[in-house]
Protein backbone atom coordinates (compact mmCIF):
# COMPACT_ATOMS: atom_id res chain seq x y z
CA UNK A 1 0.00 0.00 0.00
CA UNK A 2 3.08 2.40 0.85
CA UNK A 3 4.53 1.87 -2.13
CA UNK A 4 1.62 2.41 -4.07
CA UNK A 5 1.21 5.78 -2.42
CA UNK A 6 4.84 7.24 -3.35
CA UNK A 7 4.26 5.41 -7.01
CA UNK A 8 1.61 8.59 -7.17
CA UNK A 9 3.65 11.24 -5.04
CA UNK A 10 1.84 10.82 -1.79
CA UNK A 11 3.48 10.11 1.95
CA UNK A 12 2.29 7.51 4.81
CA UNK A 13 3.00 8.97 8.55
CA UNK A 14 2.56 5.76 10.90
CA UNK A 15 0.94 6.18 14.42
CA UNK A 16 3.65 5.22 16.91
CA UNK A 17 2.68 5.22 20.70
CA UNK A 18 5.42 4.85 22.92
CA UNK A 19 4.10 2.10 25.37
CA UNK A 20 5.50 -1.14 24.74
CA UNK A 21 3.25 -4.58 24.97
CA UNK A 22 4.62 -6.33 27.91
CA UNK A 23 2.44 -9.78 27.96
CA UNK A 24 3.31 -11.67 25.09
CA UNK A 25 5.39 -15.03 25.28
CA UNK A 26 9.19 -14.44 25.85
CA UNK A 27 10.50 -14.50 22.49
CA UNK A 28 7.22 -13.09 20.50
CA UNK A 29 7.92 -9.60 20.65
CA UNK A 30 10.98 -8.35 19.19
CA UNK A 31 10.77 -4.39 20.89
CA UNK A 32 9.86 -5.77 23.89
CA UNK A 33 12.71 -8.64 24.06
CA UNK A 34 14.93 -6.57 22.40
CA UNK A 35 13.85 -3.43 25.19
CA UNK A 36 13.96 -5.70 28.17
CA UNK A 37 18.11 -7.07 27.43
CA UNK A 38 18.89 -3.44 26.52
CA UNK A 39 17.22 -2.08 29.89
CA UNK A 40 15.76 0.66 28.10
CA UNK A 41 12.74 0.30 30.19
CA UNK A 42 11.63 3.02 32.79
CA UNK A 43 11.77 0.87 36.09
CA UNK A 44 9.78 1.12 39.69
CA UNK A 45 10.65 1.07 42.75
CA UNK A 46 11.79 -2.52 43.31
CA UNK A 47 14.58 -1.73 39.84
CA UNK A 48 11.81 -3.89 37.67
CA UNK A 49 10.12 -2.67 34.68
CA UNK A 50 7.14 -0.62 35.63
CA UNK A 51 4.24 -2.23 33.74
CA UNK A 52 1.33 0.18 32.93
CA UNK A 53 -2.02 -0.71 31.18
CA UNK A 54 -2.21 0.80 27.32
CA UNK A 55 -3.83 -0.53 24.21
CA UNK A 56 -1.98 -3.22 23.77
CA UNK A 57 -2.64 -4.20 26.97
CA UNK A 58 -0.22 -4.72 30.29
CA UNK A 59 2.44 -2.72 28.92
CA UNK A 60 6.08 -1.18 29.97
CA UNK A 61 7.21 2.57 28.67
CA UNK A 62 10.38 3.17 27.08
CA UNK A 63 12.95 5.96 28.81
CA UNK A 64 14.34 8.11 26.14
CA UNK A 65 16.59 9.89 28.98
CA UNK A 66 18.69 6.92 28.15
CA UNK A 67 21.05 7.16 25.68
CA UNK A 68 20.76 3.40 25.30
CA UNK A 69 16.83 3.96 24.48
CA UNK A 70 17.64 5.94 21.54
CA UNK A 71 20.11 3.54 20.03
CA UNK A 72 16.95 0.83 20.48
CA UNK A 73 14.35 2.92 19.30
CA UNK A 74 16.71 3.48 15.95
CA UNK A 75 16.59 -0.23 15.58
CA UNK A 76 12.76 -0.69 16.09
CA UNK A 77 12.35 2.51 13.12
CA UNK A 78 15.13 0.96 11.22
CA UNK A 79 13.81 -2.64 10.50
CA UNK A 80 9.62 -1.55 10.31
CA UNK A 81 11.29 0.75 7.96
CA UNK A 82 12.68 -2.29 5.80
CA UNK A 83 8.94 -3.65 5.72
CA UNK A 84 7.09 -0.74 5.47
CA UNK A 85 9.27 2.57 3.99
CA UNK A 86 6.51 4.98 6.08
CA UNK A 87 7.73 8.65 5.45
CA UNK A 88 6.85 10.20 9.22
CA UNK A 89 5.61 9.21 12.33
CA UNK A 90 3.24 10.60 14.27
CA UNK A 91 3.62 10.14 18.22
CA UNK A 92 0.16 9.64 20.55
CA UNK A 93 -0.20 8.91 24.05
CA UNK A 94 3.27 10.24 25.26
CA UNK A 95 2.51 12.22 28.21
CA UNK A 96 2.74 9.22 28.97
CA UNK A 97 -0.56 8.22 28.74
CA UNK A 98 -1.86 5.44 31.05
CA UNK A 99 -4.89 3.40 31.73
CA UNK A 100 -4.07 2.52 35.00
CA UNK A 101 -3.13 5.10 37.92
CA UNK A 102 0.30 5.02 38.79
CA UNK A 103 0.80 1.24 37.46
CA UNK A 104 -0.74 -2.30 37.83
CA UNK A 105 0.91 -2.82 41.14
CA UNK A 106 0.54 0.40 42.44
CA UNK A 107 2.30 3.21 43.67
CA UNK A 108 4.40 3.35 46.81
CA UNK A 109 3.48 5.92 49.24
CA UNK A 110 6.51 8.33 49.38
CA UNK A 111 6.99 12.08 49.19
CA UNK A 112 7.27 11.95 45.25
CA UNK A 113 4.00 10.39 45.30
CA UNK A 114 2.57 12.71 47.70
CA UNK A 115 4.12 15.81 47.42
CA UNK A 116 2.87 18.44 49.81
CA UNK A 117 1.28 20.06 46.89
CA UNK A 118 -0.61 18.82 44.00
CA UNK A 119 -1.42 20.81 40.92
CA UNK A 120 -4.93 20.96 39.75
CA UNK A 121 -4.76 18.07 37.58
CA UNK A 122 -7.59 15.10 36.54
CA UNK A 123 -7.99 12.61 39.27
CA UNK A 124 -6.41 14.63 41.75
CA UNK A 125 -3.09 13.00 41.78
CA UNK A 126 -0.17 12.51 40.21
CA UNK A 127 -0.06 9.24 39.17
CA UNK A 128 -4.11 9.59 37.38
CA UNK A 129 -3.80 8.57 33.88
CA UNK A 130 0.15 8.12 33.79
CA UNK A 131 2.80 6.61 35.59
CA UNK A 132 4.25 6.57 39.23
CA UNK A 133 5.93 9.92 39.94
CA UNK A 134 8.65 7.77 41.62
CA UNK A 135 9.41 5.71 38.72
CA UNK A 136 13.11 5.88 37.76
CA UNK A 137 14.67 6.72 34.60
CA UNK A 138 18.32 7.06 33.13
CA UNK A 139 18.45 10.95 34.37
CA UNK A 140 16.26 11.46 37.57
CA UNK A 141 12.85 10.17 38.68
CA UNK A 142 9.95 10.57 36.59
CA UNK A 143 8.97 12.85 38.93
CA UNK A 144 11.09 15.36 37.47
CA UNK A 145 11.46 14.30 34.59
CA UNK A 146 7.64 14.09 33.62
CA UNK A 147 7.07 16.87 31.20
CA UNK A 148 9.72 16.31 29.04
CA UNK A 149 8.64 12.54 27.81
CA UNK A 150 6.85 13.78 24.76
CA UNK A 151 9.96 15.66 23.88
CA UNK A 152 12.32 13.06 24.37
CA UNK A 153 10.39 10.68 22.49
CA UNK A 154 10.16 13.48 19.47
CA UNK A 155 14.18 14.02 19.81
CA UNK A 156 14.54 10.14 19.29
CA UNK A 157 12.03 10.00 16.45
CA UNK A 158 13.31 12.99 14.75
CA UNK A 159 16.62 11.58 14.79
CA UNK A 160 15.67 8.17 13.65
CA UNK A 161 13.99 9.15 10.86
CA UNK A 162 16.62 11.48 9.82
CA UNK A 163 19.15 8.64 9.86
CA UNK A 164 16.72 5.54 8.72
CA UNK A 165 15.39 8.05 5.55
CA UNK A 166 18.66 10.23 4.92
CA UNK A 167 15.80 12.93 4.40
CA UNK A 168 13.51 16.05 6.71
CA UNK A 169 12.00 14.29 9.24
CA UNK A 170 7.89 14.55 9.79
CA UNK A 171 7.12 14.12 13.39
CA UNK A 172 3.78 15.06 15.13
CA UNK A 173 3.60 14.71 18.64
CA UNK A 174 0.68 15.31 21.15
CA UNK A 175 2.73 15.93 24.29
CA UNK A 176 5.17 18.84 23.80
CA UNK A 177 7.69 21.20 26.01
CA UNK A 178 9.64 23.94 25.32
CA UNK A 179 12.16 23.42 22.34
CA UNK A 180 9.93 20.74 20.50
CA UNK A 181 9.42 22.76 17.88
CA UNK A 182 13.11 22.08 16.82
CA UNK A 183 12.71 18.70 16.01
CA UNK A 184 8.58 17.96 15.56
CA UNK A 185 5.34 19.50 15.23
CA UNK A 186 1.97 19.31 17.14
CA UNK A 187 -1.72 18.88 16.70
CA UNK A 188 -3.82 19.63 19.28
CA UNK A 189 -5.28 16.55 21.07
CA UNK A 190 -8.72 14.95 21.10
CA UNK A 191 -11.08 18.26 20.44
CA UNK A 192 -15.28 17.99 20.53
CA UNK A 193 -16.89 18.01 17.34
CA UNK A 194 -18.36 21.35 18.77
CA UNK A 195 -18.41 25.86 17.77
CA UNK A 196 -17.12 25.90 21.16
CA UNK A 197 -13.63 24.11 20.03
CA UNK A 198 -13.81 25.00 16.38
CA UNK A 199 -12.63 28.74 18.11
CA UNK A 200 -10.91 27.81 21.24
CA UNK A 201 -8.45 26.26 17.77
CA UNK A 202 -7.35 29.49 16.98
CA UNK A 203 -5.94 30.87 20.67
CA UNK A 204 -3.73 27.31 20.54
CA UNK A 205 -2.41 27.65 17.25
CA UNK A 206 -1.56 31.04 17.94
CA UNK A 207 -0.23 30.27 21.20
CA UNK A 208 2.05 27.23 19.82
CA UNK A 209 3.55 29.77 16.97
CA UNK A 210 4.61 31.75 20.09
CA UNK A 211 6.11 28.75 21.68
CA UNK A 212 8.26 28.05 19.07
CA UNK A 213 5.98 24.89 17.23
CA UNK A 214 4.91 26.75 14.30
CA UNK A 215 3.77 23.31 12.61
CA UNK A 216 0.48 23.14 14.56
CA UNK A 217 -3.25 22.23 13.73
CA UNK A 218 -6.81 20.98 15.21
CA UNK A 219 -8.60 18.20 13.88
CA UNK A 220 -10.50 19.74 11.52
CA UNK A 221 -14.45 19.07 12.00
CA UNK A 222 -13.40 17.71 15.61
CA UNK A 223 -12.61 14.43 16.65
CA UNK A 224 -14.83 13.32 19.83
CA UNK A 225 -18.48 13.21 18.84
CA UNK A 226 -20.83 13.74 15.88
CA UNK A 227 -20.02 16.59 13.52
CA UNK A 228 -22.44 18.59 11.06
CA UNK A 229 -22.18 19.51 8.14
CA UNK A 230 -22.22 23.21 8.49
CA UNK A 231 -19.23 22.68 11.24
CA UNK A 232 -17.54 20.49 9.12
CA UNK A 233 -17.39 22.74 6.30
CA UNK A 234 -16.91 26.01 8.44
CA UNK A 235 -13.61 23.75 10.40
CA UNK A 236 -12.40 22.65 6.80
CA UNK A 237 -12.24 26.71 5.94
CA UNK A 238 -10.40 27.57 9.13
CA UNK A 239 -8.31 24.51 8.69
CA UNK A 240 -6.57 25.18 5.79
CA UNK A 241 -5.44 27.84 7.30
CA UNK A 242 -3.80 25.92 10.70
CA UNK A 243 0.22 25.38 9.43
CA UNK A 244 -0.52 21.52 10.17
CA UNK A 245 -3.75 20.87 8.15
CA UNK A 246 -5.65 17.33 9.10
CA UNK A 247 -9.12 16.30 8.69
CA UNK A 248 -9.34 13.15 12.10
CA UNK A 249 -11.91 11.49 13.25
CA UNK A 250 -12.88 9.15 16.12
CA UNK A 251 -13.32 5.41 15.44
CA UNK A 252 -16.85 5.27 16.53
CA UNK A 253 -17.89 8.77 15.35
CA UNK A 254 -19.95 9.74 12.36
CA UNK A 255 -18.14 10.09 8.99
CA UNK A 256 -17.11 13.35 8.38
CA UNK A 257 -14.15 12.74 4.91
CA UNK A 258 -15.81 15.53 2.73
CA UNK A 259 -17.29 12.98 0.71
CA UNK A 260 -19.68 12.28 3.49
CA UNK A 261 -21.65 15.85 2.80
CA UNK A 262 -23.76 17.25 0.28
CA UNK A 263 -22.10 18.21 -2.65
CA UNK A 264 -22.77 21.49 -1.71
CA UNK A 265 -20.66 21.17 0.88
CA UNK A 266 -18.13 19.29 -1.07
CA UNK A 267 -17.53 22.14 -3.16
CA UNK A 268 -16.84 24.70 -0.43
CA UNK A 269 -14.53 22.30 1.16
CA UNK A 270 -12.92 21.92 -2.06
CA UNK A 271 -12.69 25.36 -2.62
CA UNK A 272 -11.06 26.07 0.96
CA UNK A 273 -8.84 23.15 -0.14
CA UNK A 274 -7.44 24.83 -3.20
CA UNK A 275 -7.31 27.88 -1.74
CA UNK A 276 -4.62 26.68 1.11
CA UNK A 277 -2.73 24.71 -2.35
CA UNK A 278 -2.73 27.96 -4.07
CA UNK A 279 -1.18 29.36 -1.20
CA UNK A 280 1.47 26.74 -0.19
CA UNK A 281 4.93 28.38 -2.18
CA UNK A 282 3.75 31.38 0.53
CA UNK A 283 3.32 29.24 3.33
CA UNK A 284 6.61 27.50 2.73
CA UNK A 285 8.32 30.39 2.31
CA UNK A 286 7.15 31.53 6.09
CA UNK A 287 7.80 27.67 7.11
CA UNK A 288 11.77 28.89 6.09
CA UNK A 289 11.38 31.90 8.03
CA UNK A 290 10.50 30.29 11.18
CA UNK A 291 13.39 27.99 10.55
CA UNK A 292 15.97 30.43 9.89
CA UNK A 293 14.69 33.33 11.84
CA UNK A 294 12.32 31.81 14.33
CA UNK A 295 9.62 34.03 13.21
CA UNK A 296 5.81 32.74 13.95
CA UNK A 297 3.84 31.26 10.47
CA UNK A 298 0.33 31.43 11.95
CA UNK A 299 0.47 34.57 14.13
CA UNK A 300 -1.71 36.88 16.38
CA UNK A 301 -2.77 40.34 15.02
CA UNK A 302 -0.81 42.16 18.11
CA UNK A 303 2.63 40.95 16.63
CA UNK A 304 1.99 42.83 13.11
CA UNK A 305 0.06 45.74 14.81
CA UNK A 306 1.91 46.42 18.36
CA UNK A 307 0.71 49.50 18.93
CA UNK A 308 -3.00 49.33 17.88
CA UNK A 309 -4.64 48.32 21.34
CA UNK A 310 -7.58 46.89 19.86
CA UNK A 311 -5.44 44.16 18.34
CA UNK A 312 -4.52 42.47 21.96
CA UNK A 313 -7.88 40.89 22.37
CA UNK A 314 -8.57 39.27 18.87
CA UNK A 315 -8.47 36.00 18.55
CA UNK A 316 -11.41 34.96 16.42
CA UNK A 317 -8.89 36.36 13.77
CA UNK A 318 -5.23 35.16 12.87
CA UNK A 319 -2.47 36.14 10.18
CA UNK A 320 -0.35 34.02 8.34
CA UNK A 321 2.82 35.95 8.19
CA UNK A 322 2.99 39.62 7.19
CA UNK A 323 0.85 39.53 4.47
CA UNK A 324 -2.63 37.43 4.84
CA UNK A 325 -5.50 37.88 7.27
CA UNK A 326 -7.94 35.32 7.86
CA UNK A 327 -10.95 36.07 8.96
CA UNK A 328 -13.41 32.98 9.98
CA UNK A 329 -17.01 31.79 11.13
CA UNK A 330 -16.98 30.38 14.19
CA UNK A 331 -20.66 30.41 15.19
CA UNK A 332 -23.58 28.31 13.40
CA UNK A 333 -26.32 29.84 11.41
CA UNK A 334 -23.96 32.53 10.33
CA UNK A 335 -23.68 33.84 6.83
CA UNK A 336 -21.78 37.59 7.88
CA UNK A 337 -18.90 37.46 10.25
CA UNK A 338 -17.26 40.80 12.07
CA UNK A 339 -13.37 41.14 11.83
CA UNK A 340 -11.42 43.60 12.91
CA UNK A 341 -9.04 45.07 10.34
CA UNK A 342 -5.92 47.09 11.67
CA UNK A 343 -5.14 50.53 9.93
CA UNK A 344 -4.18 49.45 6.36
CA UNK A 345 -5.23 49.05 2.86
CA UNK A 346 -6.67 45.52 2.70
CA UNK A 347 -7.68 43.07 -0.50
CA UNK A 348 -10.18 39.99 -0.55
CA UNK A 349 -7.92 37.51 -2.06
CA UNK A 350 -10.68 35.64 -3.70
CA UNK A 351 -13.75 38.75 -4.39
CA UNK A 352 -11.39 41.44 -5.38
CA UNK A 353 -13.29 44.13 -3.09
CA UNK A 354 -10.77 46.49 -0.83
CA UNK A 355 -11.19 47.67 2.44
CA UNK A 356 -9.44 51.04 3.53
CA UNK A 357 -9.61 50.78 7.19
CA UNK A 358 -8.79 53.79 9.44
CA UNK A 359 -8.72 50.18 12.12
CA UNK A 360 -11.90 49.23 12.84
CA UNK A 361 -14.55 46.24 12.47
CA UNK A 362 -16.42 45.95 9.29
CA UNK A 363 -18.95 42.98 8.84
CA UNK A 364 -17.65 40.98 5.95
CA UNK A 365 -20.45 38.79 4.10
CA UNK A 366 -19.78 34.80 4.66
CA UNK A 367 -22.10 32.59 2.53
CA UNK A 368 -20.90 28.95 3.46
CA UNK A 369 -18.94 28.50 0.62
CA UNK A 370 -16.66 31.27 1.74
CA UNK A 371 -14.00 32.35 4.23
CA UNK A 372 -12.96 36.14 3.96
CA UNK A 373 -9.29 36.11 3.43
CA UNK A 374 -7.27 39.47 2.54
CA UNK A 375 -3.85 40.54 1.55
CA UNK A 376 -2.23 43.27 3.32
CA UNK A 377 -1.45 45.54 1.11
CA UNK A 378 2.28 46.14 0.51
CA UNK A 379 2.91 42.62 0.09
CA UNK A 380 3.56 40.50 -2.36
CA UNK A 381 2.41 36.44 -2.54
CA UNK A 382 3.96 33.79 -4.38
CA UNK A 383 0.85 31.57 -5.69
CA UNK A 384 0.83 28.03 -7.42
CA UNK A 385 -1.38 26.39 -9.80
CA UNK A 386 -2.95 23.03 -6.99
CA UNK A 387 -2.59 20.25 -7.71
CA UNK A 388 -4.43 16.72 -6.09
CA UNK A 389 -0.52 16.41 -4.08
CA UNK A 390 2.46 18.36 -2.96
CA UNK A 391 3.94 16.56 -5.16
CA UNK A 392 1.58 17.28 -7.92
CA UNK A 393 1.61 21.15 -7.57
CA UNK A 394 4.87 22.23 -7.36
CA UNK A 395 5.52 21.27 -11.17
CA UNK A 396 2.73 23.87 -11.91
CA UNK A 397 3.07 27.30 -12.60
CA UNK A 398 3.26 30.32 -10.29
CA UNK A 399 1.80 33.57 -9.86
CA UNK A 400 2.38 36.11 -8.34
CA UNK A 401 -0.57 38.43 -6.36
CA UNK A 402 0.52 42.42 -5.56
CA UNK A 403 -1.15 43.89 -3.65
CA UNK A 404 0.15 48.28 -3.98
CA UNK A 405 -0.11 50.30 -1.08
CA UNK A 406 -1.72 53.67 -1.86
CA UNK A 407 1.75 54.56 -2.82
CA UNK A 408 2.26 51.92 -5.24
CA UNK A 409 4.33 49.64 -3.71
CA UNK A 410 4.88 46.22 -2.38
CA UNK A 411 7.63 43.60 -1.79
CA UNK A 412 7.58 40.24 -1.02
CA UNK A 413 9.58 36.29 -1.70
CA UNK A 414 10.02 33.05 -2.13
CA UNK A 415 11.92 30.43 -0.43
CA UNK A 416 12.44 27.30 -2.59
CA UNK A 417 14.45 24.10 -2.61
CA UNK A 418 13.36 20.23 -3.22
CA UNK A 419 11.05 19.84 0.06
CA UNK A 420 12.63 16.83 1.70
CA UNK A 421 16.53 16.93 1.39
CA UNK A 422 18.41 17.86 4.87
CA UNK A 423 19.76 20.85 5.85
CA UNK A 424 19.08 22.77 2.51
CA UNK A 425 19.49 26.66 3.91
CA UNK A 426 22.54 25.42 6.14
CA UNK A 427 24.25 24.20 2.75
CA UNK A 428 23.03 27.09 0.70
CA UNK A 429 21.02 23.92 -1.53
CA UNK A 430 17.96 26.52 -2.22
CA UNK A 431 16.97 29.35 -4.66
CA UNK A 432 15.56 32.59 -2.77
CA UNK A 433 14.18 35.29 -5.13
CA UNK A 434 12.79 38.50 -4.05
CA UNK A 435 9.99 41.17 -5.62
CA UNK A 436 9.59 44.38 -5.48
CA UNK A 437 6.85 46.36 -7.12
CA UNK A 438 7.13 50.19 -7.63
CA UNK A 439 5.98 53.40 -9.74
CA UNK A 440 3.95 50.81 -12.02
CA UNK A 441 7.01 48.06 -12.52
CA UNK A 442 7.45 44.52 -10.86
CA UNK A 443 10.97 43.41 -10.91
CA UNK A 444 12.39 40.21 -9.26
CA UNK A 445 15.65 40.02 -7.67
CA UNK A 446 18.01 36.48 -7.41
CA UNK A 447 19.22 35.95 -4.14
CA UNK A 448 20.32 32.46 -4.76
CA UNK A 449 19.41 30.35 -7.55
CA UNK A 450 19.77 26.50 -8.05
CA UNK A 451 18.25 23.62 -10.49
CA UNK A 452 15.02 23.12 -8.31
CA UNK A 453 13.55 25.91 -10.24
CA UNK A 454 13.83 24.48 -13.66
CA UNK A 455 10.98 24.39 -15.31
CA UNK A 456 8.89 26.43 -13.41
CA UNK A 457 7.33 29.59 -15.13
CA UNK A 458 5.48 32.55 -13.45
CA UNK A 459 2.49 32.37 -15.79
CA UNK A 460 0.46 35.31 -13.90
CA UNK A 461 0.90 38.17 -12.20
CA UNK A 462 -2.04 39.96 -10.79
CA UNK A 463 -1.75 43.34 -9.41
CA UNK A 464 -4.13 44.72 -6.90
CA UNK A 465 -4.89 48.65 -6.63
CA UNK A 466 -3.92 49.70 -10.12
CA UNK A 467 -5.51 52.96 -9.74
CA UNK A 468 -6.73 53.64 -14.09
CA UNK A 469 -6.68 51.33 -16.45
CA UNK A 470 -2.71 51.10 -18.35
CA UNK A 471 -2.60 51.50 -21.77
CA UNK A 472 0.85 49.73 -22.24
CA UNK A 473 2.15 46.52 -20.10
CA UNK A 474 5.92 45.13 -21.01
CA UNK A 475 7.46 42.11 -20.08
CA UNK A 476 11.07 42.46 -19.92
CA UNK A 477 10.68 45.18 -22.81
CA UNK A 478 8.36 43.32 -24.79
CA UNK A 479 4.68 44.21 -24.93
CA UNK A 480 1.98 41.92 -23.43
CA UNK A 481 -1.53 42.47 -25.27
CA UNK A 482 -4.34 40.01 -23.67
CA UNK A 483 -3.71 41.34 -20.43
CA UNK A 484 -6.94 42.40 -18.37
CA UNK A 485 -8.54 45.38 -16.27
CA UNK A 486 -11.24 45.63 -13.73
CA UNK A 487 -12.05 49.33 -12.96
CA UNK A 488 -14.76 48.75 -10.46
CA UNK A 489 -12.29 46.49 -8.74
CA UNK A 490 -9.12 48.11 -9.87
CA UNK A 491 -7.46 44.53 -10.47
CA UNK A 492 -4.74 44.10 -13.85
CA UNK A 493 -4.17 40.48 -14.31
CA UNK A 494 -1.03 40.26 -16.62
CA UNK A 495 -0.46 36.30 -18.66
CA UNK A 496 2.90 35.42 -18.75
CA UNK A 497 4.90 32.66 -19.45
CA UNK A 498 8.93 33.52 -17.36
CA UNK A 499 11.05 31.54 -16.30
CA UNK A 500 11.45 31.97 -12.54
CA UNK A 501 15.35 31.46 -12.16
CA UNK A 502 15.67 33.84 -13.96
CA UNK A 503 15.75 37.92 -13.43
CA UNK A 504 12.31 39.08 -15.06
CA UNK A 505 10.85 42.83 -15.07
CA UNK A 506 6.98 43.56 -15.90
CA UNK A 507 6.06 47.09 -16.24
CA UNK A 508 2.24 48.81 -16.73
CA UNK A 509 1.32 52.60 -17.81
Amino acid sequence: MVREFHRSGRKYVMIVDPAISSSGPPGSYKPYDDGLKRGVFIRNATGQPLVGKVWPGPTVFPDFTNPETQRWWHDMVQEFHDQVPFDGMWIDMNEPSNFVAGSLDGCPNNKLENPPYVPGVLGGSLRAGTICASSQQYLSSHYNLHSLYGLTEAVASHDALVRVRGKRPFVISRSTFAGHGRFAGHWTGDVRSSWEQLYYSIPEVLLFNLYGVPLVGADICGFLGDTSEELCVRWTQLGAFYPFMRNHNDHGSKPQEPYAFSPAAQEAMRKALVLRYSLLPYLYTLFHKAHSAGETVARPLFLEFPTDPNTLSVDRQFMWGAGLLITPVLEAGKTNVSGYFPLETWYNLMAGSVIHSKGQWVLLPAPLDTINVHVRAGHILPLQEPGLTTTESRKKGMALVVALTVAGVARGDLFWDDGESLLTFEKGDYTQILFLATNGALLSELVRVNSQVDGLLLQEVTVLGVPGPPQRVLANGIPVSDFSYNADTKILVIPLSLPMGEQFMVTWS
